[in-house]
């Protein structure tokens, strides 16, 4: 392990506790804390006057008991004097109703006055600690986009989305012939006349929405790179990174993107939340750290473990004696080098009072704070490896969003059809890297394409190649309908331009909706199909599944193509878990 350690917030408690603290954090043995994730006012007590004495004499106390430092930069949470300054600085939702101030995360990501400030806090607090040899890393910010605050609607976001179409289309009639604003009279003659895509009768132009999706993404990279930069341009003695939090792949950004701008990735993990009855599966819970490993494709830190009960308002499962320790303890096996636990000590005042730590506000070293530990003992005993892996599945941000904003299934879910696909190659112990689509994926055995419904002409291309030189891809429904403007394609056969690779094309399809189900045929045993049903004509391909008794027609499930040295499957729906086991058994066989 590289550290091990607990989050630590001495703001809330004040110097007269510092000392017992660090010495438990010493017992348990940590090596390191983490400080100052909301803690602006601290570094900052009023306009341009920076006073670090509180931080430097943790620090220093910190120093003396053999501790290390993993310092952040606080941006989500904005000090009073800001806001009673610039009351324009916060986020406005779509209804145009401004983030109060006392909660996280209510400033827009692209008003310039926050920018400057932040940037500027950056600055002061990486020119101060440059030298510091207890510091390892600076973390920037605080699970970005977390909390729908990766959205806004304000004047400031309007303006800078039009300057961003002015920037690509260039020309407004280029915009209305690749949006197709002829229908319903959508037609622009200024790009000051495209509006932000608020809620209205029915939906908005998805090409706008995928555009304004794509803002989104490039906003959120931007707050990210420019505290990253602030940082860099005074201290190069030390690493930047930010902590993802667990929902990251429903945002409107993509965390690939963000990940750019970092030295390296760390990620809150919380196998439970507030108001949840159970944790999520062990395969669930692989699937998410796993993503977050993808990010840089390296190892990463979790800056997050829980230990205790959490909720803001609503809390519910509590962690079972002996299970945050395993939640933990697996996270080791999926490129995890360091791990620090939230909370040393729970605060009893504030919204965060039932985020429990390793301590209750009695105070009183009890089970939690010995099995956090022995996790400790156990940790320091295993050597960290990245994972090798033969099987990857491709995220896609502009797939993701586009199956996002249409849904065409109240039942559609992406992540959670990324996780039961995910699913069978957990239960069989093989690994699998999570990359984005522009990634390099020549060194992979098998790839799966989740819902990859927009395809660039060039990622088709590579496609083709990595599977004809001897390598598999798996396809789900959905795959290459759209054009990158978010259209249906006019003159083809879906999926587009694809129906070479996977031997069969769509002759028919709907959306299955909630509590209904496709019946389906492997060999001899029946199963279901949910979600959507594509019903595959065969061309070059060989049938795997077929449909049973559907008033379309007799049509296959499941179809399996020879190209060129390799293998192309095609799913037409979303298979039950018994069939889809059967489906990676043929998938996997010989590997």
């Amino acid at each position: 392990m590289k550290y091990l350690g607990v989050d630590y917030y001495p703001e809330q408690w004040g110097m007269d506790l510092v000392d017992e603290d660090l010495d438990n954090i010493v017992e348990l043995g940590a090596n390191l804390i983490r400080i100052g994730d909301f803690a602006w006012d601290r570094f900052e007590p009023s306009d341009g006057h920076y006073d670090f004495t509180f931080f430097d004499e943790v620090i220093a106390k910190a120093k003396n008991k053999g501790l290390k430092i993993l310092m952040c930069v606080p941006g989500a949470t904005i000090p009073s004097w800001l806001y009673r300054a610039h009351p324009e600085i916060m986020n406005e939702d779509e209804k145009g109703y401004r983030q109060p101030f006392g909660a996280r995360r209510g400033h827009c990501y692209n008003n310039d006055i926050y920018l400057e400030k932040v940037t500027s806090l950056a600055k002061a607090i990486a020119k101060h600690y440059k030298d510091e040899e207890a510091i390892v890393a600076y973390q920037i910010e605080n699970e970005i986009g977390h909390e729908g605050s990766d959205m806004c609607y304000c004047e400031t976001c309007h303006k800078k989305f039009i300057a961003y179409l002015k920037n690509k289309y260039q020309d407004i009639n280029d915009l209305n012939d690749r949006w197709g604003t002829s229908f319903w009279n959508q037609t622009y003659y200024e790009f000051e006349d495209i509006p932000l895509p608020r809620p209205s009768f029915v939906a908005q132009n998805p090409s706008l929405r995928l555009e304004w999706e794509r803002f989104r993404n490039l906003s959120t990279v931007n707050v990210i790179k420019l505290m990253a930069e602030a940082v860099r341009s005074e201290d190069r003695n030390h690493l930047v990174t930010h902590d993802f939090e667990g929902g990251t792949i429903q945002k409107h950004f993509s965390p690939f993107d963000v990940a750019k701008t970092l030295d390296f990735v760390s990620y809150n993990n919380y196998p439970v939340w507030g108001g949840q009855k159970a944790p999520m599966s062990e395969s669930d819970l692989a699937f998410t750290v796993d993503f977050a490993r993808g990010f840089k494709q390296d190892k990463i830190w979790i800056t997050e473990a829980i230990m205790g009960q959490q909720g803001h308002n609503d809390i519910g499962y509590a962690p079972r004696p002996d299970e945050a320790k395993k939640w933990s303890l697996s996270s080791l096996d999926h490129g995890v080098e360091t791990v620090i636990f939230f909370r040393y000590r729970g605060f009893i005042k504030g919204a965060e009072q039932f985020c429990f730590g390793i301590l209750d506000a009695d105070n009183v070293k009890r089970r939690k704070y010995y099995e956090t530990k022995s996790f400790f003992e156990e940790a320091r005993q295993r050597k960290i490896e990245y994972p090798k892996s033969d099987v990857a599945i491709v995220y896609d941000f502009d797939s993701k969003i586009s199956m996002s904003l249409q849904r065409q299934s109240d039942v559609f879910d992406y992540e959670k059809e990324c996780q039961k696909l995910y699913k069978q190659l957990y239960i069989r112990n093989l690994n699998c890297d999570i990359i984005p689509s522009d990634a390099d994926f020549s060194k992979y055995k098998l790839l799966i394409l989740p819902y990859f419904i927009i395809m660039s002409d060039d990622f088709k291309k590579k496609l083709k190649d990595f599977v004809s030189k001897g390598s598999k891809v798996l396809m789900t429904p959905r795959t290459a309908w759209k054009d990158t403007d978010n259209n249906l394609v006019f003159n083809k056969r879906l999926p587009v331009d694809l129906d070479d690779l996977t031997g069969c094309v769509i002759e028919e399809h709907e959306s299955l909706l909630s509590g209904q189900s496709a019946k389906c045929l492997y060999g001899n045993e029946e199963g279901e199909g949910y979600v959507f049903e594509e019903l595959l004509k065969v061309t070059t391909g060989k049938e795997l599944i077929s449909y049973v008794d559907n008033p379309f027609g007799k049509y296959s499930a499941a179809v399996v193509n020879d190209y060129g040295k390799g293998k192309a499957y095609y799913m037409g729906t979303s298979f039950d878990e018994k069939t889809l086991n059967r489906l990676f058994d043929e998938i996997l066989a010989n590997e």
